[in-house]
């Protein structure tokens, strides 16, 4: 049994398989004969696929087929896409370390410019062009959605000054009108009340001189009538006293009688006297 030129025995040697490059060594994975990229430093593997198997011919076979052709083309397309593959993995390891070395730069003149492009490089190699729309989100949220937030904040807090300014004015313009009410209202109690006062000033004003011209009619007639009661009594008096001192005032008469009697008791008393001897001498 062999195989066609460009075709090897497979690891397990039970068919033929298409040669793989020298980048990548010939193992079954998985049951199945593979071509696999690993990396020199870590063993890890880079790149891998399948190959596809063909059963051996006799040494009297013609070597080739459709079973041979139809291999070497599933090869062909599988190589060019595990190629791309391993050659991405290339350029990512050499983005990781390009970006490790930026990491390292951070800080210096440039350094965060540096950082910013291979960060972008390695992974838009790793995750694709959605890790840009990843990363914008990210931004967003991370960065510019803070000084969104501030901005929100400041705005929310600006209108509630504004409402409250707003409905702080309202208060003021209803106080007011309701203390221009109230000012009009104490107005006009305060004009109606001195007006009230004003009357009642007047009528006790009337009333007083209503008063004082009763009283002093009714002075006026007390004080005749106490005149004309003073008088009569005087008269009455008068006459009491007249008539009283006249019973007892004695008569002309009587006056001459008392006289002669009073002349005649004088005499009789002085002819008394002379009829009384004198003493001639001592004892």
């Amino acid at each position: 049994m062999s195989c066609p030129s460009q075709f090897v025995m497979s690891p397990n040697g039970s068919a033929c398989v298409v040669k793989c490059p020298s980048t990548y060594t010939t193992k079954i994975l998985d049951g199945v004969p593979s071509c696999v990229m690993t990396n020199p430093t870590t063993g890890a593997v880079i790149a891998s696929f399948g190959l596809t198997s063909v059963p051996p011919f006799t040494g009297t076979g013609t070597p080739g087929g459709p079973a041979f052709t139809a291999a070497y083309d599933d090869f062909t397309a599988a190589l060019a896409t595990a190629n791309a593959k391993a050659g991405s993995a290339n350029q990512q390891s050499v983005a990781f370390s390009n970006l490790m070395a930026a990491e390292s730069a951070r800080g210096t003149t440039g350094g965060e410019a540096a950082y910013q492009a291979a960060r972008v490089a390695y992974y838009t190699l790793t995750k694709g062009d959605s890790w840009i729309q990843e990363e914008k989100e990210r931004v967003a949220n991370t960065d510019a959605q803070p000084v969104v937030n501030t901005f929100a904040s400041q705005y929310r807090n600006l209108m509630e000054r504004k409402n409250q300014q707003t409905r702080t004015i309202d208060v003021i313009n209803g106080l007011k009108d309701k203390v221009l009410s109230v000012k009009d209202d104490l107005t006009f109690s305060v004009n109606t009340f001195q007006r009230q006062v004003d009357a009642i000033k007047n009528q006790i004003n009337k009333d007083k001189k209503i008063q004082s011209e009763t009283i002093e009619a009714t002075t006026s007639w007390v004080d005749t009538f106490l005149n004309w009661t003073i008088a009569i009594a005087t008269l009455v008096c008068i006459f009491m006293l007249v008539r009283r001192f006249a019973s007892s005032v004695p008569s002309l008469t009587s006056i001459r009688a008392d006289t002669a009697l009073f002349k005649a008791q004088a005499e009789y008393a002085k002819a008394k006297a002379s009829l009384i001897p004198k003493p001639t001498g001592t004892v």
